[in-house]
């Protein structure tokens, strides 16, 4: 429990510490929307905002590296024991907890873009496993095919909540149907590079400066 609220605390910190490279990558994003004619409202600038913070809290709790992981530990990607690809006999914690953080990214996903479907779901919740999961053989964290396989489950329980309880909810939506426009999974790559390139190594600063 302590853990969770640990990893919940450096979730809003490191947010708190790139929030205006996202408020910066909003701005130019609905520019490019009100460009392209896409209406939204301000229930999507609120709404894009809780991505990026749910995304982050993602990245933290699952361990992603970022470039000064990458800097430290590059080499341990030639490891032989960097990638699990057993199943495991019972569900873990650790399983469970990736289960359950991609349950809101099903939800959210949907409610931000009207022409996010199951199929776009999915597909946005396997590559960002994939990027987390590779990611993850930067610093010294193995690889497992179990994960992969519970985020997946984990966005479709999220998209399935969506179905049962907010299908009609769209304050929150930005009406992209028949637009070419960058939607979801631009946003989870933003979302991915900040944390990488800004969140992470400026967090990993600031800890050595304290101690």
């Amino acid at each position: 429990m302590m853990s969770v609220l640990f990893h919940g605390l450096e979730s809003l910190l490191q947010y708190a510490v790139v929030c205006p490279i996202f408020f910066l990558l909003e701005w130019l994003l609905c520019r490019l929307y009100r460009r392209q004619g896409i209406a939204y409202g301000k229930g999507f600038v609120v709404g894009w905002q809780l991505l990026m913070l749910l995304l982050t809290a993602m990245f933290c709790f699952t361990g992603t590296a970022g470039v000064e992981d990458v800097w430290r530990f590059g080499t341990s990607l030639l490891a032989n024991d960097g990638i699990c690809a057993t199943v495991a006999d019972r569900l873990t914690a650790e399983m469970l907890l990736n289960l359950l953080l991609f349950v809101p990214l099903g939800v959210l996903l949907p409610l931000l873009w009207n022409n996010h479907g199951a199929l776009q779901n999915v597909v946005c919740g396997f590559l960002l496993s994939m990027l987390i999961e590779c990611s993850q053989l930067f610093n010294h964290r193995a690889s497992d095919i179990n994960d992969l396989l519970m985020n997946t489950i984990g966005i479709c329980l999220g998209y399935g909540i969506f179905l049962l309880f907010f299908r009609r909810m769209a304050v929150f939506q930005a009406q992209t149907a028949d637009k070419l426009t960058i939607a979801a999974m631009g946003s989870i790559g933003l979302a991915f590079a900040c944390y990488v390139l800004l969140a992470s190594p400026l967090w990993t600063w600031l800890l050595m400066r304290l101690y």
